[in-house]
């Protein structure tokens, strides 16, 4: 299913997260009129205490952009038991130290690099992150 570019503009504009607005199953819950998504096994942002688990979309390397908006990451956010780590950037970073999910623990935050570039190796990684909109 395409995701139309504008689409996902408005929906960050009015504060949906990037990686929400552009999920194939967020946006398949909005085509049958559902006030949700499509996943079915609690997929959320790490406030929520998850990494985006059922994620489908063009979005890869989640560590090098901010979750909130799309852009460059400076702080990495991980979840408890997960391998994924989520990017937020320095203007994010303090929204998202204060805010804790009930009944979840807080994410931990750790900075990344004050230029945002990823210490991750490379080789262990998928390419860099890029949003692609199949046609």
């Amino acid at each position: 299913m395409p995701i139309d570019p504008k689409k996902v503009y408005l929906a960050t504009s009015q504060g949906l997260s990037v990686v929400c607005a552009t999920c194939e199953k967020y946006w398949g819950g909005q085509e049958q009129g559902l006030d949700r998504c499509l996943a079915v096994d609690g997929c959320g942002s790490p406030i929520a205490g998850d990494v985006f688990h059922e994620y489908r979309g063009p979005m890869t390397r989640f560590d090098t952009f901010c979750f909130v908006c799309g852009n460059r990451s400076t702080h990495a956010v991980r979840v408890d038991n997960s391998v994924r780590v989520v990017g937020v950037c320095a203007e994010h970073v303090e929204h998202v130290k204060n805010l804790k999910a009930e009944g979840k623990r807080a994410p931990s935050v750790v900075l990344i690099s004050k230029d945002g570039e990823s210490r991750v190796d490379e080789k262990t990684l998928p390419e860099k992150p890029v949003i692609r909109f199949r046609s």
